[in-house]
């Protein structure tokens, strides 16, 4: 993976464009070696003919927010990233960040939807749909059945932007295949300055186009 990341950049370089950094290089190789490794669901349905779904773009005048975190439990540290695209799958905003403390998965969950969600109504968006591979925090969001757990403060400051800040949306469960872009982002920002998060707005930088066009194409 680090081989191919690496003839890449150079190659690109070698044809006048303007060379990458190391991190992003090194992210590509990350990238690679994740999606190479089949999972065992994936292993086990080879032969069925079964397809992976995949994203698919939200109804016209709708933003599509595609959440997701990453959880350390050695070192209880986690990461968040999310990916906002439109009716025509084109990618708006995009954003990542590492926590330096965090007590579990799920809390990470959490930590990620609240920053897309603020970062989508300062943008003043109104009609949201919000996706997650995380079934538990579906139903944090569509209930109050984990308000007093760890982490109970985040899924409340969540349901809150959702009912004050937009006038529709909805939460909604889907396969990890179809929130591929957010789980690299996510998996990007392990090493990074909590107080420095990262958020692009379009154009969007090279690295993150190139997750995009991966999964419209897997589409």
């Amino acid at each position: 993976g680090l081989l191919w990341a690496v003839w890449e950049a150079r190659n690109k370089a070698n044809a006048g464009e303007q060379g990458r950094p190391i991190e992003d290089v090194i992210f590509r190789a990350r990238s690679v070696i994740r999606r190479e490794e089949p999972t065992a669901k994936q292993q086990a349905g080879a032969g069925g003919g079964i397809q992976a779904q995949r994203w698919r773009p939200p109804p016209h005048d709708i933003w599509k927010i595609n959440v997701d975190a990453a959880f350390w439990k050695e070192e209880l540290m986690g990461a968040w990233g999310f990916v906002i695209r439109d009716n025509l799958a084109t990618a708006v905003l995009a954003g990542a960040g590492h926590l330096t403390t965090v007590s579990g998965a799920l809390c990470a969950e959490a930590h990620a939807c609240v920053e897309a969600l603020q970062v989508a109504a300062a943008q003043g968006m109104q009609h949201i749909i919000l996706e997650t591979d995380s079934a538990t925090l579906v139903n944090a969001l569509q209930s109050s059945e984990h308000d007093l757990a760890p982490g109970g403060v985040l899924f409340r400051e969540a349901k809150f932007i959702l009912a004050t800040m937009f006038s529709s949306w909805s939460v909604v469960f889907v396969n990890r295949s179809c929130n591929s872009v957010a789980h690299d982002l996510a998996h990007f920002d392990r090493d990074r300055d909590p107080d420095h998060p990262l958020l692009w707005m379009h154009p969007l930088p090279g690295f993150v186009n190139d997750l995009l066009i991966r999964d419209i194409t897997a589409s």
